[in-house]
């Protein structure tokens, strides 16, 4: 478990006590000096300490979380003897560019609108570039692209895809009546309308064309796709699914055939973007376990609280 210094930003007369174990990481005494001016208005002074609880209460709790983790990557990149080299820098300059668009000029032009609208000055930009390129040298290891992730995307992108309407239901019951009537030659949009749960029922069931690539739907329904037929009503429906908690019946309507270029004439580009995701996603991971695992002690009632919000707001955004 990673240890932080206790943490008060200019609101005591020097610095404070710290725990054990923090030599060395205390502020400069110009950054400890409530009463010190910073800046004139109409002639009298305003201080760190004035200036100091209003930042804190509008964004404390970001910044703090900005310096904890600047802090844990260093530690952690120090552990495992790895440093970070201005060609590191450069390569993540490049990926911000090349993920805000393929033109450059737009590009620099896009990163100059984003840095405005973020409030991310000279400073706060270079942290940014040092905080990815020290988390994706951490998270490299465990960044390595498969042949089966690379062969996804393509179907993904260039794989037939299978336009369906869903019917679900609370219960298999009912999902196997639901299924008898469409036998029978009732309309599946009204059924749908009628009996499903799923919120395409306003639409008669439809769904957007799917790809059996595609994991962000249900396993049993991408199973079930390339078995189904336009044949005859039989073969357009399926057997009752068990969809998570519910049960479904799907009607095939259509088939989108898998239109592309050759897989190895851009295996090269897939495999550079499924690597840059999964960096993405490793690198979100690991963030989060050094900021969770931190031992954060906050003096200060006003940067407490907003620390206390800002963690409460990730964890929210978080849940499922």
């Amino acid at each position: 478990m990673l240890i932080f210094a206790a943490i008060a930003l200019g609101c005591q007369s020097g610095p404070g006590p710290s725990p054990s174990g923090t030599a060395g990481n205390a502020p400069s005494p110009a950054h400890t000096q409530p009463d010190r001016p910073i800046a004139y208005l109409n002639g009298r002074a305003l201080t760190q300490a004035e200036l100091f609880a209003v930042l804190a209460e509008m964004d404390g709790g970001l910044a703090l979380s900005e310096v904890l983790l600047d802090r844990a990557i260093a530690d952690r990149l120090a552990d495992q003897a790895l440093s970070l080299t201005e060609t590191d820098l450069q390569q993540e300059q490049a990926v911000i560019l090349g993920t805000l668009s393929d033109n450059a000029d737009e590009a620099a032009r896009l990163l100059r609108t984003m840095r405005e609208r973020r409030g991310l000055g000279d400073r706060r930009y270079q942290a940014l570039l040092r905080r990815n390129a020290g988390l994706r040298k951490l998270i490299e290891p465990v960044a390595e692209v498969g042949e089966p992730a690379i062969r996804q995307a393509y179907d993904l992108r260039y794989g037939t895809r299978y336009v369906v309407r869903l019917i679900l239901t609370d219960n298999a019951a009912q999902a196997q009546e639901v299924r008898r009537q469409a036998l029978g030659g009732a309309s599946f949009i009204d059924l749908a309308v009628q009996f499903s749960t799923d919120p395409s029922a306003a639409q008669g069931g439809l769904l957007s064309p799917i790809s059996p690539a595609d994991a962000t739907y249900p396993l049993a329904l991408r199973e079930q796709l390339p078995k189904l037929r336009i044949d005859s009503e039989a073969s357009r429906l399926s057997p009752v699914l068990t969809l998570g908690t519910g049960y479904a019946v799907v009607r095939l309507e259509e088939v989108y055939a898998a239109r592309g270029p050759a897989y190895e004439t851009v295996r090269g580009e897939l495999e550079a973007q499924v690597r840059l995701r999964l960096q993405r996603l490793r690198m979100e991971q690991l963030a989060r376990t050094l900021v969770d695992g931190a031992t954060v002690v906050v003096l200060d009632p006003t940067l407490k609280q907003s620390w206390e919000q800002h963690r409460g707001a990730i964890d929210q955004a978080d849940q499922p």
